[in-house]
């Protein structure tokens, strides 16, 4: 995905690569604390709505890369 031109900082080599493209894991952390959220991908608090995730990607402004 297309990181949004507002994050800065994140000391990854997709921050810096000039296309600024970020891998979904690294996305879906960044969203996890963005969000506050409580839930993980395994054990009894697990992320099971993945329209949430998909949802709270797009609002914080990452963007599909296209086919």
């Amino acid at each position: 995905m297309h990181a949004p031109k507002s994050l800065e900082n994140v000391h990854s080599c997709e921050n810096w690569l000039p296309r600024r493209v970020m891998s979904a894991w690294r996305i879906a952390g960044i969203i996890h604390g963005l969000e506050g959220w409580n839930e993980h991908e395994c054990g009894p608090n697990t992320t099971n709505n993945i329209h949430k995730v998909w949802e709270a990607t797009l609002r914080h402004g990452f963007q599909p890369l296209p086919l």
